[in-house]
């Protein structure tokens, strides 16, 4: 007894399975692999969000614990604060009296935050190209401004700010018994 009709696919029928098969496949993967390049991106936002709070904290703890000491040579009285584009030097407490402190620029976007005078590494953040800028008066200016240097004045800057490619600058006033004339 032969059975007119057998059970099983045909060569079409299968061929269309593994067609449609084939294609929710792709899409799944592309669709796999769209999620793990969105959440890796959204893991490196992060990660520089992590960073660039840290630094933030770390650079307005810094100018806020500075200690204004006066040191006096030939050339007359000055506060013990000077800063360019690239480096900030000033003199902050420690736990056996004044230490000197350092937050300076490297070329590979890194900004270091030292103290003493062999310059130990306290904190280190690879956050991209930035400058420091001081707001306040030099010798004998009408008006507080903005200056990219600051060195052998008789007082420190009223504002000390940190500017970063692609984030908001960090601007950081000091206290008032900082701001001695």
């Amino acid at each position: 007894m032969n059975s007119r009709y057998q059970n099983g696919f045909t060569v079409l029928e299968f061929l269309v399975a593994l067609t449609i098969l084939s294609l929710v496949s792709i899409l799944l993967l592309s669709g796999i692999q769209t999620g793990i390049v969105g959440s890796n991106q959204i893991s490196r936002k992060l990660g520089n969000i992590e960073t660039f709070e840290s630094l933030d904290r770390s650079f307005r703890n810094s100018m806020k614990s500075l200690l204004p000491i006066k040191i006096s040579d030939i050339q007359g009285s000055k506060v013990h604060f000077s800063g360019d584009r690239n480096n900030i030097n000033f003199l902050n407490a420690g736990k056996e009296g004044p230490r000197r402190h350092s937050i300076s620029s490297k070329p590979d976007d890194t900004i270091l935050f030292t103290q003493g005078v062999l310059k130990k590494t306290l904190k280190t953040f690879i956050i991209g190209p930035h400058s420091f800028q001081f707001f306040g008066k030099i010798n004998r200016e009408p008006a507080p401004r903005w200056h990219n240097t600051w060195f052998n004045q008789t007082n420190t800057p009223l504002l000390v700010r940190l500017s970063i490619e692609n984030y908001p600058p960090i601007t950081v006033r000091l206290p008032k018994r900082h701001q001695s004339r």
